[in-house]
């Protein structure tokens, strides 16, 4: 491992660790980073299209499973 790259990883697993010990750590810092920076201009462009896609197959995932279960609840009311 280079130098260069040496606090990057070091850096990542922190922030891993961190994550996976005190819960959502990682999705607070990021609010409270893109507040800070008033926006998301510190990600690439690539970055957000992956965020926005991320984001759009999640809600289109939790739409259909909240139809199918509005769906299978009123067909067990109709029985």
């Amino acid at each position: 491992m280079s130098t260069a790259t040496a606090p990057r990883a070091r850096h990542e697993r922190q922030i891993n660790l961190q994550n996976s010990t005190f819960g959502r750590e990682f999705d607070k810092a990021l609010d409270r980073v893109i507040v800070r920076h008033r926006g998301l201009s510190f990600f690439t462009d690539e970055q957000i299209a992956e965020i926005r896609a991320e984001m759009i197959e999640r809600e289109w995932f939790r739409h259909k499973l909240n139809r199918e279960n509005r769906m299978r609840l009123a067909s067990k009311d109709a029985a």
